[in-house]
C-alpha cells in the first residue's frame, strides 16, 4: 500500500472517530503537502462552547498522535442553525435590493445583501442571492454556495417555493433543494427554503 493510500485510509478513520463524538454530526479533516493534520472542519448540533468540542476532539485523537491538534485549528460550525432575524427592501424603480439578517444561537447578526429587478422572479431569486450570501459569511470560505434555480408553485390551498443550491468543497460538488410554504410573505419563504436546503441536509455538508 502506498504512503499515501495510508495516509487517506487513517484520515478517514480520525474522521470517523470524530464523528462518533455525541451530537457531532460531520467531521473534515485537511492536512498540509508533508501529510500532517493542519485543520479540522466539526459541524455540531449541540449547545456546547466550540472549546468544549475541541477538547473532546483532542481528547478522542490524543491516543493515535504524539501531538494533539491546534486547538486554533479547529473550527467548529454550530447547529442549531441560522434563524431569519430580518428582511428589508429598498425599491427604486426598476431596481431592487434585498437584505436578509441571519442570527446564529449565539446572537451573531450575519447580513446578506443582493441587487435585482422589481419582477416576481427577480424579486424571489433576489432574496434567495441575498439569503446565501448570509449564510457564505457563516459557513467562510470552506464552502462555496450558490443558486443554481427557485421555483413557484402551488400546492394544495398554499404557494410554496423550492430552492436548488449547490455547495462546493475542495472535495466534492453537492446539490440540495430545500422548500418552504408562504405563510407572511414571499421573501421570508424564499429565505427559510434556502435555509431548509443547506441545513436540512447538513450531515452532507462536510463528508
Amino acid at each position: 500500500m502506498s504512503k499515501f493510500l495510508e495516509r487517506d485510509r487513517i484520515i478517514l478513520h480520525f474522521e470517523n472517530l470524530i464523528k462518533e463524538i455525541r451530537d457531532i454530526v460531520s467531521a473534515k479533516i485537511m492536512t498540509d503537502a508533508d501529510g500532517k493534520i493542519s485543520e479540522i472542519y466539526v459541524i455540531s448540533k449541540s449547545d456546547k462552547s466550540p472549546m468544549q468540542i475541541v477538547k473532546e476532539i483532542e481528547s478522542t485523537l490524543a491516543t493515535f498522535l504524539v501531538s494533539q491538534t491546534d486547538c486554533k485549528k479547529d473550527t467548529v460550525f454550530h447547529i442549531p442553525n441560522l434563524s431569519i432575524q430580518g428582511i428589508s427592501t429598498y425599491k427604486t424603480q426598476p431596481n431592487l435590493e434585498v437584505k436578509v439578517l441571519l442570527k446564529n444561537s449565539d446572537g451573531t447578526i450575519f447580513e446578506g445583501k443582493a441587487k435585482g429587478t422589481v419582477s416576481f422572479q427577480s424579486r424571489v431569486s433576489t432574496t434567495a442571492y441575498a439569503t446565501i450570501n448570509a449564510i457564505q459569511l457563516f459557513v467562510g470560505e470552506n464552502f462555496v454556495i450558490d443558486l443554481e434555480d427557485v421555483h413557484t408553485y402551488k400546492i394544495g390551498n398554499n404557494q410554496a417555493i423550492s430552492v436548488l443550491v449547490s455547495v462546493l468543497t475542495e472535495e466534492k460538488y453537492e446539490q440540495h433543494l430545500g422548500c418552504a410554504i408562504v405563510e407572511h410573505d414571499i421573501y421570508e419563504a424564499v429565505a427559510q427554503a434556502v435555509l431548509d436546503a443547506i441545513f436540512s441536509n447538513r450531515h452532507n455538508l462536510i463528508c
